[in-house]
């Protein structure tokens, strides 16, 4: 056999060896496994023959390292503007709408329809819609009327009795003063000089009665020492003398019963007069106050009595008025311009009391009714103006005033509510009451630190983002603001410059 069909032989069974070996010991043979020498192997003997000898060993291939992980997608932070574009809805009502009712101030019977002028349909303010009558609705009011006028009678004839009454109080009282006056001046009159006068006067008529006694006494004595010693006759002399005995005796009487009177007089009629004197002003006086007095009272109940008749009169005359309002009333008019829609189906039927009997609503003016959420009340306020746009009219679009704005939110959902009023204009008179509307809120926070919504994560009211910090991400915790629907405006917890990751998905 020839060398070179050895050698082929040797490196064939060389490779096979070196081909079944496991992977495992090519990547980390153990000790035991290792070659005597670098430059050879050990070879399995030729099938039938001895070993062959060894040649050169073939190192093993390493193993392939680990692709590096692809870097994550970042977005930076920057300052700019934010636009905010808030729809909210709304529905169409009218500026000005006035409801008809059934408002009877004084009827109570019931009330039914009697005629319907006109359904629906523009109308002026005035116009008859409906004829309603109520069940002797005017018996009642012509009794009324009636009762009114006897009051109005009976009153005017109290206040003529009152006219009456005050002047004859006024003239018993002016008697009554003048009793009083004249009374307390004959007081006066008797402490300062009758009384003393008529004392005075006693003790005169005393005093006479005894003088005059006296003299008669002297007299008589003088003339019986005259006659004793003349020649007179017997008869002249008797006679004179027996005129004289006889004016004596009756000077005893008088001067008895003179002096009788004066003690009489002193202990009971002097002072019996000054205490009747004393009595008559006392009594005067007391008539006056009780004149007075009565005045005082007989004003009082005239006034009451007056008053009492004029609030009857008034209340007779305003349940009056009350029923002819009611009888207006039950001709309902249109209250104003507009378009009128009469509620009331049919005549005959019966009508309750605050029951709507029509309505009318001015197309001219008509307003936004709805609520701004809390994203649109970082925008809006009252005054602005937004645009408009109808569900069921796309063509047409429009303007609205805020008129009023309330800042007092109501919950609706998971936030909050706030009641807006706002005022269409420039309308074509194609948009009616009733109709959905939008209103299209705009707004740019300008100088904003944003970031894109998919970076920040939310999790129970918490806010974070991933910061990339030398190459590697790290969880912040970030204060947020408004949001546009794509980005997002940081308040605090960012930089701008700063990048944050992106997720994925």
């Amino acid at each position: 056999m020839s060398m070179p069909f050895i050698l082929r032989s040797v490196m064939f069974a060389g490779l096979s060896v070196i081909c079944t070996v496991p992977v495992a010991a090519m990547v980390d043979p153990p000790a035991s496994a290792q070659p005597a020498s670098a430059g050879a192997v050990a070879v399995p003997a030729a099938a039938g023959g001895t070993a062959s000898p060894a040649t050169p060993a073939q190192a093993p291939t390493p193993a392939a390292a680990p692709a590096p992980a692809p870097a994550p997608k970042t977005a930076i932070v920057e300052r700019g503007a934010l636009e905010l574009v808030i729809e909210r809805p709304g529905r169409v009502e009218s500026a000005r709408s006035d409801e008809v009712r059934l408002e009877l101030e004084a009827f109570s019977g019931p009330v039914t329809v009697k005629d319907i002028v006109r359904r629906s349909g523009a109308v002026k303010a005035g116009d008859a819609l409906v004829t309603l009558e109520g069940k002797e609705f005017d018996k009642g009011l012509e009794d009324l009327r009636v009762q009114a006028a006897d009051t109005q009678r009976r009153f005017a004839m109290q206040k003529e009795e009152r006219a009456m009454q005050v002047r004859q109080s006024i003239a018993a009282l002016e008697r009554a003063t003048l009793t009083s006056e004249m009374a307390q001046q004959a007081l006066d009159l008797h402490r300062d000089y009758e009384s003393k006068k008529a004392l005075e006067m006693a003790d005169l008529g005393l005093k006479s009665s005894l003088d005059g006694l006296r003299d008669n006494h002297d007299e008589l004595t003088q003339l019986e020492k005259m006659y004793a010693g003349t020649s007179l006759q017997s008869e002249t002399k008797d006679i004179v003398l027996d005129r004289a005995r006889r004016s004596v005796e009756r000077g005893e009487i008088y001067a008895k019963y003179a002096r009788r009177d004066n003690e009489l007089y002193k202990a009971i009629r002097a002072p019996n007069e000054s205490r009747r004197i004393e009595d008559q002003a006392k009594y005067s006086k007391l008539d006056l106050e009780g004149a007075q007095l009565q005045q005082r009272l007989g004003e009082i109940r005239a006034e009451l009595d007056l008053a009492s008749a004029a609030r009857a009169l008034r209340d007779i005359e305003r349940r009056l008025e009350k029923m002819e309002g009611d009888a207006a009333r039950l001709r309902v008019k249109a209250p104003s311009d507009g378009y009128v829609v009469v509620r009331v189906k049919d005549e005959g039927d019966q009508v309750q009391p605050r029951q709507e009997l029509a309505q009318v609503v001015d197309l001219s003016k008509l307003r936004v009714r709805g609520t701004m959420n809390a994203d649109a009340m970082r925008i809006i306020k009252q005054g602005d103006v937004a645009t408009v746009w109808f569900p069921a009219r796309p063509e047409i679009r429009a303007e609205a005033v805020v008129d009023d704005l309330v800042v007092v939110g109501a919950p609706e959902g998971d936030g909050a509510a706030f009641p807006f009023v706002a005022t269409l204009r420039s309308l074509d008179g194609s948009v009616f009451p009733g109709i959905e509307a939008r209103l299209v809120i705009r707004g740019t926070l300008t100088d904003r630190l944003l970031v894109p919504n998919k970076a920040i994560k939310q999790e129970k009211g918490r806010f974070t983002v991933k910061v990339l910090v030398d190459a590697t991400p790290s969880e912040r915790e970030v204060r947020v603001g408004a949001s546009d629907g794509t980005k997002t405006e940081v308040l605090s917890g960012l930089q701008a410059g700063e990048q944050v990751v992106m997720p994925d998905a």
